[in-house]
């Protein structure tokens, strides 16, 4: 070991230097705190006791050297600071201080001249190889270094077509083809001269054309050319006589190319509805729906005379009756007739909404989704009839079907004059308050329904009541009187709430005023709505 007056005082080269650090005496040892580092050092051995040459101070330092935590200590490395314990010595208790030369923590000296760091690898300069030593190391797959000439040949060609920025594709590339040709062994058979290059070669080298000098780029100016010469006159007039017969060659071609005419449509295979168009002869009042499976029979068609009557008889029997099989069947029997004789008239008409009411009345939503779809192409042939009835209708079977898209298309295509309909303005009042989560305006709409939309209401207000409980389940707490349930859910009598609320399995109070907790009802109102996730395309529920 050198002596310590000829000792170089460093640090070791993979250790962190030194810094300003904070002491603090601990009952396990010695805590020193780096602030400039992210390592952390725990010394769980002794003190070592000074070597040759060295002094020990009644502290257990030394006078010469720092040692190194790594050199003499366990050293283990962590992320937050640096801790070094270390027990009494022999001497007596350790005492660190943070700004103390003489009583400064213990660090090893390293002798450097012994001891030198790993040098850094050189990088080399970037020295131009040929391209063809590079390219032919990439691929070099079978380990036999004579290839043909033509290979040699088609690399550098490939580089020499290969942008920078693809030249490590090329590489990819080239590597794939010479080992496909070393596997199968077709190095020396595959003719490399005629071989397309690889895709990557996206750059093709682009020829140099010869610069064209002229007298005046070089200099020279020719005195000797006048351009107000004969001759130059001359050949500037042979020029433009060989433009105007091109441009008179060009227009006379034009012309004469003549135009195909369009062949007529083949109408052999379109049927002539005008020529099949029939007029009923039958004249029995009552027929029962069949469907078609051929062309009509004039003598099973009733005419239009016959059809009034029909009307008027299906009217008295629907109100005597109501038998609702029967009444069906007769309409959608003259709806039959009165297509097969392409009737449009504002018979037609009535005979759609007469069927579409009674639809309705029944809970029938597919016949009435039928007679719905037929009367808004008829109301757009400008045929008299009850138009805005039926478009407050169509707005509230939307609202059933929970379809947003046919509503807001119905909503744009209105006119303002639609819009201050009495039926129609309750529609859309409607539709605004299940937007906003009203139920309270909900419910009171639902009892001023113009018309016969409440028909269509009653087909998802129950719907909108279980809705509805969730929120009132959310704002009164901790009970509810019953008979203010059945107030703002509309319920005509307080029976009809219980029996709603008993079929939900809400729990009522049999006390002298029923009541609900609505704590516990609100999972049983989460439950009652999933039965109506799904509606189908005629709008009823499955």
């Amino acid at each position: 070991m050198l002596p310590a007056s000829s000792r170089k005082h460093s640090y070791h080269p993979y250790q962190p230097a030194p810094s300003s650090q904070a002491f603090s005496r601990t009952n396990s040892g010695i805590s020193v705190v780096g602030s400039s580092t992210n390592s952390a050092y725990t010394d769980t051995s002794s003190v070592h006791p000074a070597r040759a040459g060295e002094s020990l101070l009644e502290n257990g330092h030394t006078t010469n050297a720092r040692r190194s935590p790594s050199a003499t200590r366990g050293v283990i490395r962590g992320v937050s600071n640096i801790s070094i314990h270390g027990s009494a010595s022999a001497h007596g208790p350790m005492s660190w201080r943070s700004n103390s030369a003489d009583k400064a923590p213990m660090y090893t000296a390293v002798d450097i001249s012994k001891k030198q760091p790993p040098k850094a690898p050189q990088i080399q300069k970037n020295k131009k190889t040929p391209v063809l030593k590079s390219s032919l190391s990439i691929a070099n797959t079978s380990g036999d270094s004579t290839w043909p000439d033509s290979l040699k040949v088609y690399v550098e060609r490939s580089f020499a077509a290969c942008s920078t920025s693809a030249r490590k594709r090329l590489e990819k590339q080239l590597n794939q083809i010479i080992s496909s040709a070393v596997k199968n062994k077709k190095l020396n058979s595959i003719n490399w001269t005629i071989r397309p290059l690889p895709k990557a070669c996206d750059l093709e080298p682009q020829p140099v054309l010869p610069v064209k000098r002229t007298s005046v780029s070089a200099g020279i100016i020719d005195t000797s050319d006048n351009f107000d010469s004969e001759e130059r006159k001359e050949r500037r007039l042979h020029r433009f006589q060989k433009e105007a017969e091109a441009e008179a060659a060009r227009k006379e071609a034009e012309s004469s190319c003549t135009m195909p005419i369009p062949q007529p449509p083949n109408t052999a295979d379109v049927h002539n509805w005008d020529a099949d168009t029939i007029v009923g002869t039958c004249t029995r009042l009552e027929k029962s729906y069949f469907r078609l499976t051929s062309a009509p029979d004039p003598s099973q068609v009733r005419p239009l005379s016959v059809l009034r009557n029909t009307l008027e008889l299906l009217k008295r029997k629907w109100v005597e009756e109501n038998n609702y099989t029967y009444i069906c069947s007769q309409f959608k029997s003259m709806r039959q007739d009165l297509t097969v004789q392409r009737i449009t008239n504002s018979f037609t008409v009535e005979v759609y909404e007469t069927h579409a009411r009674v639809a309705l009345e029944t809970n029938d939503l597919g016949e009435y989704n039928q007679c719905q779809t037929q009367l808004k192409q008829l109301y757009a042939m400008g045929l008299p009839g009850h138009a805005m009835e039926f478009l407050a209708y169509r707005i509230l079977y939307f609202l059933y079907t929970r379809n947003k898209g046919d509503i807001n298309a119905a909503m744009a295509a209105m006119l303002p004059s639609e819009k201050q309909d009495q039926a129609v303005q309750h529609a859309l009042s409607v539709r605004a308050a299940m937007a906003a989560g009203n139920y309270h305006r909900f419910f009171m709409l639902y009892l001023a329904t113009p018309n016969m939309g409440g028909y269509l209401i009653d087909k998802f207000v129950d719907r909108e009541r279980c809705a509805s409980l969730q929120r009132m389940c959310k704002a009164f707490r901790p009970r509810l009187s019953v008979a203010v349930i059945a107030k703002d859910l509309a319920f005509a009598k307080v029976d009809d709430c219980i029996k709603f609320l008993a079929e939900l399995n809400v729990a009522i109070s049999q006390d002298e005023l029923p009541s609900v907790d609505m704590k516990l009802a609100y999972p049983h109102a989460v439950a009652a709505m999933q039965i109506y996730e799904k509606v189908d395309i005629k709008g009823q529920i499955y």
